[in-house]
């Protein structure tokens, strides 16, 4: 019963990205119908490590996690939202600063780091790691340009530098909360 929440925004999510494939679809858009299918796919995916108490995929990452898929492919790429919204993309950047730090936190915790004396040097791998999992979003987007023809970094450079400063405060902000957890 404890994770009757989480039930919920399961059915919704699969609601949504199952309708959305099928939408997509009867509109004859189907590379975004397949973008909706990945993100059913990963919500199955994030579902069944959460089910099986994957130790890295804790109820808040779980939860961030999907709607950030959901904000990101769905309702950015394929609803369009990146073009609605000027700062769209601004504001997922910042927010996939709090996901990698979040992940790299998780996996942290895995591994029983005891000494506190190292405090420093664990604040500066959660930094390299969120701020590594955003130059592989970007390396990402380029490859989806260039192979692809989509338009996910319609600046070029000054695109990718502003997400990554972006992802930078983000990833700063929660390292600023994590390092009252050590």
């Amino acid at each position: 019963m404890k994770d009757k929440k989480i039930n919920i925004l399961k059915l919704i999510l699969y609601t949504v990205y199952i309708f959305s494939i099928i939408f997509f679809l009867f509109k004859g858009q189907y590379g975004k119908s397949g973008l909706s299918a990945l993100c059913l796919i990963i919500l199955f995916v994030l579902s069944k490590l959460y089910s099986k108490n994957f130790p890295i995929i804790d109820k808040s990452l779980f939860i961030f996690g999907n709607l950030f898929i959901l904000s990101s492919f769905l309702l950015g790429s394929c609803y369009n939202v990146y073009d609605k919204i000027k700062i769209y993309d601004d504001f997922l950047h910042f927010w996939s600063g709090f996901i990698t730090v979040k992940i790299g936190w998780n996996i942290l915790n895995t591994i029983k780091i005891e000494d506190t004396s190292r405090k420093i040097l664990i604040l500066i791998i959660l930094l390299f790691f969120g701020l590594g999992l955003s130059a592989v979003t970007e390396i990402f987007e380029y490859l989806l340009d260039v192979f692809f023809s989509k338009h996910t970094q319609p600046g070029g450079l000054k695109d990718t530098m502003q997400d990554m400063i972006d992802a930078l405060v983000g990833c700063l902000m929660m390292i600023g909360y994590f390092s009252t957890k050590i």
